[in-house]
């Protein structure tokens, strides 16, 4: 009989037990879900259909809402990533669920192997440091709400593994790297990208300081040059259309908080407390747990809501810092050549310099960063707020590291007894965000409408557009067989101040000046070739084209050489990292099958 490996087993069971909060929280008002599924679920409905129509090809444009629009080149949508795809083997509201588990499990899992494996901690260690992480706010907030961008959030682990493991072969990781890069990308993790590297210019120092053994400038050069180089060939095709959209559509927006700067450095603090530490404490003081939201947007400046700032960790993670911080006041010689030694002041102040960034980044002020919001995509990019994210990461390696020294001489069974206990009090606060009473994820969104369309579209309903609505929302123009003025896509504004449609309400065969009433999306993209302007219908010359538009179909609108080009080639390089992957994966299973029967 096998030996139980408990470390495992417990892993495991942590992930399950956070999966559920997650889901149960995401589901707490069902079927009415967070408002941002207006979005996503429409969109991934008219990817399926895309699919069942076109098959596995790409969509550059859609009928289904605007009149016309672009998709693959719209950065929010996300037809090429494991979200999307799953639409092909259940509704979307299914694969919403299933991809949530699947990011979250795979972000603990990399979490754990880097505490274990990587940076050599204790099992119990490594189990604590990974449900510090995974068990957050931000998660929380972003799946109950609809932010499904936001879904890929825990895979900054893996990305952390293969930088820092120097058992994983050089060219491996970087096509890891190239890989988790290009599922971001395609999966509108823009801004999870900036968090990803504003955390990690954080957790480096760090890991300099505890394990300066391991860290190796030439592996992360190495890595990231090759894995750069690599995830811009595998997204090559995608951030071109995408610049070729939003050339006119820039969507340029900056965040201007209403607070002083003490009030906003405070205003982190308490994002980072959260629901699990401010609750309780509002319980304490006798105030009422539902002012917390407005007492957040006020604190921090910004008129969001409060998905928007809540980045909550245990309290286990505050206490064990703090804790940390009182030994080392209480005999800073004992502590202070141990922390600077072998160079490690230089990782400090590079470690103080980087949190100062992300501070900044957060509160969209400061002297570094005014100067980089300019540049492309963080221009387009706004709610700074969420930066805050990047934090989650560090301060739960630092909790897990300064418990991991804690321990070190501990007899084995006080070791699991106390992990065991501290493990039960880290994930029983995750219970506070069932408490608040008035919705501040604003659950407006009926879901039982998408399923009713998912179904019809696999009874044989083409959902062949068939006219122009003036008041219906996204699902229900899908469901209506109508293209919607009063649709839902932030990149023409939230109030759609920059959307000005030439259509008008009516059947789209209805003829004025010469034109249908639909718009070619060809000139939100490609116009020059296509002898067309953003919001240009489609002219009666073009009968036939409009025919297979409104029936889910790809007209063949011109595509400039220079796409068609770029579109086989990040196809080709990705066909490539998928093969070099899995046959180095099923090596490594051979040998490791091999030796376990030798």
């Amino acid at each position: 009989m096998k030996k139980i490996k408990w470390p495992l087993l417990l892993m495991f069971v942590n992930l399950v037990v956070i999966n559920w909060v997650v889901i149960r929280f995401l589901a707490l008002r069902y079927p009415m879900v967070g408002h941002d599924y207006a979005l996503a679920i429409p969109q991934m409905l008219d990817t399926f259909i895309h699919f069942r129509v076109n098959g596995l090809r790409v969509q550059w444009y859609t009928p289904s809402f605007g009149g016309g629009l672009p998709a693959y080149p719209n950065p929010n949508n996300s037809q090429f990533c494991i979200l999307g795809l799953l639409t092909l083997l259940m509704q979307p509201w299914d694969a919403a669920i299933l991809s949530t588990i699947i990011y979250i499990s795979l972000g603990g899992i990399a979490s754990y192997y880097l505490f274990k494996r990587v940076l050599r901690l204790h099992w119990t260690s490594s189990i604590l440091g990974m449900v510090f992480f995974s068990a957050n706010g931000f998660m929380m907030e972003r799946i109950a709400v609809g932010h499904l961008g936001y879904q890929t959030f825990p895979v900054i682990a893996i990305i952390l593994v293969v930088l820092l493991d120097s058992s994983i072969p050089l060219s491996i990781a970087g096509l890891i790297f190239a890989f988790v890069v290009t599922m971001l990308i395609h999966q509108s993790g823009y801004f999870i990208i900036i968090t990803f590297g504003l955390s990690m210019l954080m957790i480096f120092p760090l890991v300099y300081i505890l394990r300066p053994d391991i860290f190796s400038w030439k592996r992360l050069i190495g890595v990231i040059s090759l894995g750069g180089v690599v995830a811009l060939v595998m997204s090559a095709s995608k951030l071109a259309a995408v610049f070729s959209f939003m050339r006119f559509f820039p969507r340029e927006m900056a965040d201007h908080y209403l607070t002083s700067p003490i009030l906003s450095l405070f205003g982190i603090t308490l994002q980072l407390l959260g629901t699990m530490n401010l609750m309780p404490l509002f319980w304490a003081a006798r105030l009422d747990p539902n002012l917390l939201p407005k007492y957040l947007m006020f604190v921090t400046g910004g008129a969001y809501g409060y998905w928007e700032f809540d980045m909550s960790m245990s309290p286990i993670v505050f206490v064990i810092l703090i804790a940390g911080v009182y030994r080392f006041i209480r005999n800073p010689p004992n502590y202070f050549h141990k922390l600077t030694a072998d160079r490690k002041w230089i990782a400090w102040i590079f470690f103080i310099l980087f949190t100062w960034l992300a501070i900044e980044f957060t509160l969209a002020n400061g002297w570094i960063y005014p100067h980089l919001r300019k540049l492309p995509i963080l221009s387009s990019l706004h709610v700074n707020a969420r930066f805050a994210a990047a934090f989650l990461f560090p301060l739960a390696l630092s909790a897990a590291a300064l418990y991991d020294r804690w321990i070190a001489g501990w007899s084995r069974k006080k070791c699991i007894l106390v992990f065991l206990i501290l493990n039960v009090i880290t994930l029983l606060p995750l219970g506070t965000y069932f408490l608040l009473q008035n919705d501040p994820q604003q659950r407006s969104y009926n879901i039982t409408e998408s399923q009713e369309i998912y179904a019809s579209i696999l009874s044989g309903d083409s959902l062949e557009i068939t006219g122009i609505g003036a008041e219906e929302n996204n699902t229900q123009a899908l469901s209506n067989h109508v293209s919607n003025l009063n649709l839902y896509e932030p990149i023409f504004g939230y109030l759609l101040e920059n959307f000005h449609p030439e259509i008008k309400p009516g059947s789209i065969w209805n003829v004025s000046d010469g034109y249908y009433n639909m718009t070619n999306p060809a000139g939100y993209v490609f116009p020059e070739i296509n002898g067309s302007r953003p919001f240009e219908r489609i002219p009666v010359s073009e009968r036939d084209k409009l025919e297979a538009f409104a029936n889910h179909r790809q007209p063949d609108w011109k595509i400039p050489l220079y796409q068609q080009v770029l579109d086989w080639v990040s196809g080709l390089a990705f066909v490539f990292v998928v093969a070099a992957l899995g046959g180095y994966g099923l090596r490594r299973s051979w040998r490791l099958l091999s030796k376990r029967a030798a």
